[in-house]
C-alpha cells in the first residue's frame, strides 16, 4: 500500500508534533535522577536477551508473566474501594438475585458499568472468591504480555520484540492494577488484538468483522471502543491509494456498523432482562466538568462531585460556566493533566502490607524511574521515522487521540494503563534507533 507524498509529508509533520507533544513533558518529570534506577533492568535485559535464545518464547513470557502475577494477588493486600468495591458488591448481589442495586445513584448515573458487574458474577458463580477474580485477571493480563510481544514482533525485530514484551514485566504498576479489580484488563486484551489483526493481517470483510465484534464486546466492558474506532478509521483513510480506496472504505465502513449495531444489540438486550437498563452513561458532562477543574488538576475530587450530582444543576450550564471562568488557565491545566498522566503513578496506590518504609519508598522511585526511562527512550523513539513499518503509524494515532482527549476529560494514573501498553510498544523505536546509531559508530571507529 503507497502513501502519496503529500500524505506522506503531513504524516511526518503530525509525528514530529506527537515528538514534540512528549518533549515538553520530559522536563516535568517527577524524580528524573530514579531514572538511574531503571537503567542496569534495561541494559541488562537488552544483554541478556541478545545471548539467550529461547524457544517458544510467547510460552515462556506467559508462564512467567502469570507466575509473577499470581504471587503478587496472593501477598499484596490491596483493599476493594472506589468504583471496583462498589462493582464487587453489585455483582454479589448479582449471585443473590438481588438486583435492587441498578436503582442506586451510582448505576442510575453509570449503567455502562454494568457489563463489568454481570461479567465478576458470572465468574463468581464458578468460584465465590475475590483471589479467584485476581487470578483471572493474571491470567488475561499475562496474555496481554504475549500480545505485546506478537504486536512488536510485527512491527520489529524478533530480539526488539522479546525485549519490549520482558521489559513490560518490571513495570510495577500494573501488578498493582492485578489486584483491584479494575474493569480494565479484558478491554485492554481486546484492543491488544484488534492491533493485532490489523498488524498482521492484510484487511478484509472477515478481519473487519471480527474487528467490530471484539471493539463491541469491550465496549460493553469499558467505554473507549470508540478511541479505537476512530484511531483505525484515520490509520486506513492515510494509508490508502487510488488502488484500494473502495476496499478500505468498505471495511471501515463495515467495522463501523458491526461495531454500533453489535454493542446496541447487547444493550437493548440487557433492557430486556431484569436487569432493565441499558449500557448508556447518563452523566455526559461529568467527565468534561471535572477534568476541566483546575485546582484539582482534572482529577476526581469530592467538591465537583457534591456540586454536579447534589445540587440539581444541570451539567451543561455547569461545564459551560466552568470554561467560561477558567478558559485562560487551561493551557497550563493542560500540560499539567498530560504530565499526571503519562509520567506519574504512585500518588493512589493503596497497600496494606506491613512493608518497611525504605523498602516502600525504593520500590515507588524504582518504578518511577522505570516509567521515565520507557518515556525518554519512547520520546527519542519518534525520531527515528525513516525505517519503521507503516503499521507503527496506527499506535501514535492511538497515542495522538488518547492524548488529545486526556486534554479535556478527568485523569487519573490508572487511565494510564492502556496507554502505557501502547508506549512500551512504540519503545522498538527507540531500541532500534539508538542501537543503530552505536553500531554505525562503533563500525565507523574501526575502519
Amino acid at each position: 500500500m503507497k502513501v502519496g507524498y503529500k500524505m506522506k509529508k503531513f504524516i511526518n509533520v503530525c509525528e514530529y508534533i506527537l515528538f514534540l507533544f512528549f518533549l515538553i513533558l520530559i522536563p516535568f518529570m517527577k524524580d528524573k535522577l530514579s531514572i538511574l534506577l531503571g537503567l542496569p533492568i534495561i541494559v541488562i535485559i537488552y544483554f541478556l536477551n541478545k545471548k539467550i535464545n529461547i524457544k517458544n518464547f510467547p510460552l515462556f513470557i506467559f508462564i512467567i508473566s502469570l507466575v509473577i502475577r499470581v504471587l503478587v494477588c496472593i501477598y499484596l493486600k490491596t483493599d476493594i474501594t472506589d468504583d471496583f468495591k462498589t462493582m464487587l458488591d453489585a455483582s454479589r448481589s448479582v449471585l443473590n438475585n438481588n438486583l435492587s442495586f441498578v436503582s442506586t445513584m451510582y448505576f442510575k448515573t453509570y449503567p455502562y458499568q454494568i457489563g463489568h458487574v454481570l461479567y465478576q458474577a458470572l465468574l463468581l458463580r464458578v468460584i465465590n472468591s475475590v483471589l479467584f477474580l485476581k487470578i483471572i485477571n493474571s491470567i488475561i493480563t499475562s496474555l496481554t504480555i504475549v500480545f505485546i510481544y506478537l504486536i512488536s514482533k510485527n512491527l520489529f525485530k524478533e530480539k526488539t520484540a522479546r525485549m519490549i514484551s520482558i521489559s513490560y514485566l518490571f513495570y510495577l504498576y500494573p501488578l498493582y492494577l492485578n489486584t483491584v479489580l479494575t474493569n480494565q484488563h479484558l478491554p485492554l486484551l481486546l484492543s491488544l488484538i484488534v492491533i493485532y489483526l490489523i498488524v498482521k493481517k492484510k484487511i478484509s470483510y472477515k478481519v473487519s468483522l471480527l474487528i467490530g465484534v471484539l471493539l463491541a464486546i469491550a465496549n460493553v466492558f469499558r467505554t473507549e471502543s470508540i478511541i479505537f474506532i476512530m484511531a483505525i478509521s484515520v490509520y486506513y483513510i492515510l494509508t490508502m491509494s487510488k488502488d484500494n480506496y473502495k476496499t478500505i472504505i468498505k471495511n471501515v465502513l463495515l467495522i463501523i456498523v458491526t461495531y454500533f449495531v453489535l454493542f446496541n444489540s447487547i444493550s437493548l438486550i440487557l433492557n430486556l432482562t431484569p436487569v432493565k437498563t441499558k449500557l448508556t452513561n447518563n452523566s455526559g458532562y461529568w467527565k468534561f466538568y471535572c477534568g476541566l477543574n483546575y485546582k484539582s488538576n482534572g482529577i476526581y475530587n469530592n467538591s465537583d462531585a457534591i456540586t454536579y450530582f447534589n445540587e440539581n444543576k444541570d451539567g451543561k450550564e455547569l461545564l459551560l460556566n466552568r470554561i467560561n471562568k477558567d478558559k485562560t488557565k487551561f493551557p497550563l491545566l493542560f500540560l499539567k493533566k498530560e504530565v499526571i498522566l503519562w509520567t506519574q503513578t504512585n500518588y493512589d496506590l493503596r497497600i496494606d502490607n506491613n512493608i518497611n518504609n525504605n523498602i516502600f519508598d525504593f520500590i515507588l522511585h524504582f518504578n518511577q524511574g522505570y516509567l521515565n526511562l520507557i518515556i525518554l527512550l519512547f520520546t527519542l523513539g519518534l525520531l527515528f521515522i525513516k525505517n519503521e513499518k507503516k503499521e507503527v503509524l496506527l499506535l501514535k494515532i492511538l497515542i495522538f487521540i488518547y492524548y488529545g482527549v486526556y486534554m479535556f476529560i478527568e485523569i487519573s494514573p490508572r487511565y494510564a494503563y492502556i496507554l502505557h501498553v501502547l508506549i512500551f510498544i512504540l519503545l522498538g523505536l527507540g531500541i532500534e534507533g539508538i542501537s543503530d546509531i552505536i553500531k554505525k559508530r562503533w563500525k565507523n571507529a574501526k575502519v
